[in-house]
């Protein structure tokens, strides 16, 4: 499925498809290799999004989640790490929710609790 996907707009063309499978099995090996003390310096907004059946793990999820300060995390039930073409409009609408402005205050915020 993919490969044909690719294909369809690859300006490299059909060839190309085995360059990107032994770049992405790389990438997937060794990338990336962020330190959590590198995530802990983001200050910009950031939402954690994964599929409750991702080949990432949820443990790793919860890791990067709670490793970046003041993030927001999202567990898209039902989907994979292809969540984006599963659900679409789920995962659109929780990236526009996002994006959208101020955060909802949270009744009993405990991450997000003034200090």
């Amino acid at each position: 499925m993919f490969r044909a996907m690719y294909e369809a707009v690859s300006p490299d063309g059909a060839d190309h498809w085995p360059v990107i499978v032994g770049k992405s099995a790389d990438m997937f090996r060794t990338q990336p290799d962020i330190p959590p003390q590198d995530l802990a310096r983001i200050g910009a907004p950031a939402l954690v999004l994964v599929g409750d059946d991702d080949l990432v793990t949820l443990e790793h999820t919860i890791a990067l989640y709670r490793a970046i300060p003041g993030s927001e995390l999202a567990v898209v039930p039902g989907t994979s790490h292809a969540l984006i073409m599963e659900k679409p409009e789920r995962v659109n609408r929780i990236i526009l929710d996002f994006l959208g402005g101020e955060p909802v205050p949270t009744l009993l915020p405990i991450r997000r609790a003034p200090r």
